[in-house]
């Protein structure tokens, strides 16, 4: 890294192929997204099987921010797709009014709002608004618009970063992880539900400090490499006020977000059937610790973990637990805890590199304004997106943030102690079953054709740690 600096030194982008000089790729994917990143249909895949799988949303009648008249000029049958159900829209709202700056230098920040199309088999991007209030600087780009619909996309990946850093991994798996992880302490070491969790955080806290002193803290990562720089704060901060449990349980969070039949999501499936892998083991382990709901309530230890949850980790909204009253409701719990600290941050963490290597579909912040019009020209390209020191350390940080530890413990399995305990042998042994075939079945997808170049198997169960690891 610091040879490549040295070389470029003083150097600057002229073209796009020039970030072909900086471009380390060891992994198959980063080689394939430097080749198809300009591809609309590749664009639109990347929010289903890319790093960042929460964003896509359905888009509902009475709540759109785009014009439906200016819409309308590009695409006559909007409404009726609509309200058909064939629009899925993806809203940065959170950005919006965020501050921009690396230091002194001014860097820019956009809140996008980007419309996608189901087709038979694709999901196409069909409209751009980079800030959220309509207006006559404000354009909404389409796919007619060149060079300007390539730049309104690239704004669209630079939200993108900075939700799925900050929002996304940070927050929703390392940041909750770390308060089910303290919680768990509620629970004397040899409680059988505390025996399960502690596995569950293994090496969070450890991971989390690192974080906070390389990446977010004053002179991290965050703070010299990227436009949001401190404002991250304000991010999170507006982040953890949406946190709901139900947005944390996968098949709530599928409901609410009106996913069900977008076609194609092997992160919706493959989660699904990792969270019923993991409820069916934990209903088997907690029915036979407790013997009917009266067991749970009179369970002091678990009821204070869950209390501490409420308090420090869930703000006390009043859709989240505050107890726990019957045994389907401490299985669904536990369920969530250790599906956030497994195949959720899989989902979000394994991708890194292999998303974020090639620059231009990443960029860790933008240098020019969002475009006013639609005159944009491949050097208003290059003057906005980051620069060569820039593009290389966010290089080096994907990069060491997809290393697998070397001491991993994949999801289902146990110190012996523990597995061998009469309420655990049962139920893991199917819970590992289920793992396999789950597995088997992911690989086995990848091996189509339609899948073989950019396969989704973030969600493999062999891959995946029962813990937050990095």
């Amino acid at each position: 890294m610091i040879f490549r600096k040295l070389w470029n030194f003083r150097r600057k982008w002229e073209e796009i192929d020039d970030i072909k000089n900086v471009f380390w790729f060891p992994s198959k994917k980063a080689a394939y997204v430097a080749k198809n990143w300009k591809e609309d249909t590749f664009f639109g895949k990347q929010f289903l099987h890319g790093c960042n799988p929460i964003m896509i949303e359905k888009y509902k009648e009475g709540q759109q921010k785009i014009p439906v008249e200016t819409l309308e000029k590009v695409y006559p049958d909007i409404e009726e797709n609509i309200k058909n159900g064939r629009i899925y829209v993806v809203d940065y709202w959170i950005l919006d009014k965020i501050a921009a700056a690396i230091f002194d230098t001014p860097q820019f920040l956009a809140a996008p709002i980007m419309l996608l199309q189901q087709t038979a088999n694709e999901l196409n991007p069909i409209a751009i608004q980079l800030k959220q209030e309509p207006g006559e600087d404000n354009p909404v780009f389409t796919p007619q618009d060149n060079k300007a619909w390539l730049l309104a996309k690239i704004w669209v990946r630079n939200s993108d970063f900075y939700y799925h850093e900050l929002v996304s991994h940070l927050l929703r798996t390392h940041l909750m992880g770390e308060i089910f992880f303290i919680a768990s302490y509620y629970m004397a070491d040899q409680h059988p539900i505390s025996r399960i969790l502690r596995e569950t955080g293994r090496y969070t806290l450890p991971i989390n400090i690192t974080a906070r002193n390389t990446l977010i803290n004053t002179g991290g990562f965050f703070v010299e490499y990227t436009a949001i720089g401190k404002e991250h704060w304000e991010v999170l901060k507006r982040a953890t006020k949406k946190i709901t449990y139900k947005s944390l349980c996968l098949p709530d969070n599928v409901k609410q977000r009106g996913i069900d039949k977008l076609k194609n999501f092997h992160y919706r499936d493959d989660g699904m059937d990792i969270w019923e892998a993991i409820y069916e083991f934990v209903r088997g382990v907690v029915n036979g610790l407790y013997k009917n709901d009266e067991d749970i309530q009179k369970d002091p230890e678990l009821q204070q973990m869950v209390s501490f949850i409420y308090n420090y980790g869930f703000l006390q909204k009043p859709d989240c637990p505050s107890s726990l009253k019957t045994r389907e409701e401490a299985i669904k719990y536990i369920t969530m805890i250790m599906f956030t600290c497994s195949a959720q941050h899989a989902a979000v963490n394994h991708g890194q590199y292999d998303i974020y290597a090639w620059m231009p579909n990443g960029p860790t912040t933008m240098r020019k304004p969002p475009p006013k019009d639609k005159k944009v020209t491949e050097k208003d390209i290059m003057d906005t997106l980051p620069d060569i020191t820039t593009t290389l350390e966010a290089m080096k940080v994907a990069r060491f943030l997809s290393q697998v530890p070397k001491d991993f413990v994949p999801l289902g399995n146990y110190p012996e102690e523990v597995a061998n305990e009469s309420y655990m042998r049962g139920p893991l042994r199917e819970f590992q079953k289920t793992l396999t075939e789950i597995g088997t079945k992911i690989r086995e997808r990848s091996t189509q054709e339609s899948e073989r170049e950019f396969p989704s198997e973030y969600l493999d169960p062999a891959g995946m740690e029962n813990s937050i690891t990095i």
